[in-house]
């Protein structure tokens, strides 16, 4: 091999060189970019997917609320009969019999005195304790009643309470109250998943709590249910839904980034090899 054919081979191997460099660094800079933007865009859908489940939430418990006020208003003469005659099973039956059929998700309910005191007997395993605290609370409060969830006095069937005024026989303020069942909530929160993502309620006021859940979405809950600091810190959106103690937050699914960068940096990688297999046919090409 002469001289000047050595030369035009080192410099068709610098050029070689220096074409990987700048390919590797081009794919660097792609494969950072696709990076950031898959978070971005991921954090995007979690603030979308959030909002649209509080703002389908509180549009839920508001028209659940209306109808409550207003079936309370409309019954208000059969409500006197049953606070009158509470040992009456006949006027008991008729108004479990209404309230089924205006409100198919309700789990039980009451009538209460302007103290929060239930009037109706034998309802204990109805209206547990946490249940007449909220009637306590609500008698003696002049704001909103925020909606949480707990759980019935057998503890099979989480529910949140809602309650409303209505002018009892003695012309007093008394309580129509009533336990919705959270299943349909579970269905919004499900709804509302965007492809890799987990929705929850969560207590404000303890935010590793979690409130609601769907059975699909339980897979990024630890074992005791509640959020450690590793899930707190992967929380990607948050909102609140407004007259009730809870916020929506998203987990993405253990995966979610793990894979979708794995797969953007196992692209650029092939790429680049494509490339070095490429230089290092051309190298072996002989130089005339």
């Amino acid at each position: 091999m002469n001289k000047k054919t050595k030369q035009a081979k080192k410099l068709a191997n610098e050029l070689i060189l220096v074409s990987l460099v700048m390919v590797g660094l081009l794919l660097v800079w792609d494969a950072t970019t696709r990076i950031s933007g898959f978070n971005d865009r991921q954090r995007q859908l979690a603030m979308q997917s959030v909002k649209a489940a509080a703002s389908e939430l509180e549009t839920y418990i508001q028209g659940y609320q209306r109808a409550v006020d207003i079936f309370a208003e409309e019954n208000r003469f059969f409500l006197s009969n049953v606070e009158l005659w509470p040992q009456d099973k006949t006027l008991y039956a008729e108004l479990e019999e209404k309230i089924v059929r205006f409100f198919p998700d309700a789990l039980s309910f009451t009538i209460a005195d302007q103290h929060g005191e239930t009037l109706l007997p034998g309802q204990e395993e109805l209206v547990g304790p946490t249940c007449r605290d909220d009637l306590k609370e609500f008698a003696v409060s002049e704001d909103v009643h925020e909606t949480y969830r707990h759980q019935s006095p057998s503890g099979k069937y989480p529910h949140f309470d809602l309650m409303t005024r209505w002018e009892g026989s003695s012309s007093a303020d008394e309580i129509f109250f009533i336990s919705i069942k959270t299943d349909r909530i579970e269905e919004v929160l499900q709804h509302a998943n965007v492809l890799g993502h987990r929705l929850m309620l969560v207590r404000r006021n303890d935010p590793a709590s979690v409130e609601i859940i769907p059975p699909d979405n339980r897979d990024v809950l630890p074992e005791d249910g509640r959020l450690g600091d590793k899930e707190m810190r992967r929380i990607s959106a948050t909102s609140p839904v407004v007259n009730t103690r809870w916020d929506v937050v998203v987990l993405p699914g253990n995966t979610l980034y793990s894979e979708a960068h794995r797969n953007i940096l196992v692209r650029s990688i092939l790429i680049f090899m494509g490339f070095v297999v490429v230089s290092a046919i051309m190298r072996m090409i002989p130089v005339s």
